[in-house]
């Protein structure tokens, strides 16, 4: 598996998060250095976190519907089915980790926050080809699989008056730990989905004070990353 991580390494390095003029803001967004993600994939973000005074002021989120933004000539973008898998895997990620912190509302009310997020990149994994470069395993000159997917995500939650609390823009690939996502083509993307939902509710999350408070302390969400 050394091929495939160094694979993960190199593909990640021109994989970066996106800029679509999606979200309201940039400008306070800073880049994370490379960190791995639980697949032991490589995974970039760009972060805006939330003050704790304005977390003070949101007692719920609304999670406005996903935007699909990737490029429909590219393999990732032209099944209308996968796209709206992929909304679908991204809308209840989100559902559930902001809501292990505060409920989700169908309706907003004075102090909920709204939560736009827009899939801007999708990436498919090659599984012929890795199933090819996974038989030469048996040559002394074994490769195994190189081809990975993945994707980048971009959102923000806007505030109850309007202006931005936090906003993410991540861009994750699948590793060697994600063995199955090699030979299925977007099981890796499905995957980037959740993580860079992780990085948003990162970015809400209480703080450190809260936390010491068991009375105050949200349940953990169950990741299965």
């Amino acid at each position: 598996m050394l091929a495939s991580t160094l694979a993960t390494i190199g593909g990640c390095a021109s994989y970066r998060p996106t800029q679509t003029g999606f979200l309201t803001n940039y400008a306070a967004m800073t880049p994370d250095r490379f960190h791995l993600n639980r697949g032991i994939g490589l995974q970039r973000a760009e972060t805006f976190e939330a003050a704790p005074e304005d977390l003070s002021r949101i007692d719920s989120y609304y999670i406005e519907p996903v935007r699909w933004l990737v490029d429909p000539e590219s393999r990732g973008g032209k099944s209308p089915e996968r796209r709206d898998w992929l909304c679908k895997i991204l809308d209840q990620e989100l559902r559930d980790q902001l809501g292990a912190s505060k409920p989700i509302v169908d309706q907003p009310g004075p102090h909920t926050a709204r939560v736009k997020s827009a899939i801007t990149v999708v990436r498919l994994s090659r599984p012929v080809t890795n199933v090819f470069l996974t038989a030469t395993l048996i040559s002394p000159y074994g490769i195994g699989p190189m081809f990975f997917g993945g994707g980048a995500v971009e959102a923000e939650v806007i505030g109850p008056d309007g202006h931005q609390v936090a906003a993410i823009s991540s861009a994750s690939g699948g590793g060697w730990l994600d063995v199955l996502g090699y030979y299925t083509r977007s099981d890796h993307a499905k995957k980037a989905m959740k993580r860079c939902v992780r990085e948003l509710s990162e970015a809400v999350a209480p703080p450190v004070a809260e936390l010491s408070d068991p009375a105050k302390a949200p349940p953990r969400p169950a990741l299965d990353r």
